[in-house]
């Protein structure tokens, strides 16, 4: 195992048990998707209560923490907390097979998750109003079953 797939691991049990979702088909979703390919190059940002800080590099390690990521910083739009999303993707039990429609896709790592759970059966139709967020989401989710 590669030290970044160490971190996605750990991550993606982190944050699904943070959330306290005991849910291995979860965790695997969110250890498969790289974080990185939907925040865009470094530098990146991460959004706290006090506003945003920078991520002090450009290793990708730093993105697989329960951290709520810049998208586009000026108009503060972000990749959403892991935790808050672990939590509300567990609750909705989603199983192989199923259609989603997510509303509000950004640059589509959710989405990705959400095609990881539905899997080569089910479908995931994703919305994203902003049209350069939508133009990255469908970029970054072009080679993902949706």
């Amino acid at each position: 195992m590669n030290r970044l797939d160490a971190f996605k691991g750990f991550f993606a049990k982190l944050v699904t048990a943070n959330a306290g979702v005991k849910d291995e088909r979860l965790v695997n979703a969110f250890a498969a998707v790289p974080r990185e390919r939907f925040v865009g190059s470094a530098p990146w940002s991460a959004f706290t209560p006090i506003g945003y800080i920078d991520i002090p590099s450009d290793d990708p390690a730093f993105l697989y923490q329960d951290v709520t990521v810049s998208l586009v910083k000026k108009e503060s739009i972000n990749n959403g907390q892991p935790t808050l999303h672990a939590r509300c993707l567990g609750a909705l039990n989603i199983r192989e097979g199923d259609t989603i429609l997510h509303i509000g896709a950004g640059t589509g790592y959710y989405t990705a998750i959400l095609s990881q759970l539905t899997g080569p059966k089910g479908s995931v139709i994703a919305y994203e109003i902003d049209e350069s967020l939508a133009q990255r989401a469908a970029g970054n989710l072009a080679d993902y079953q949706m």
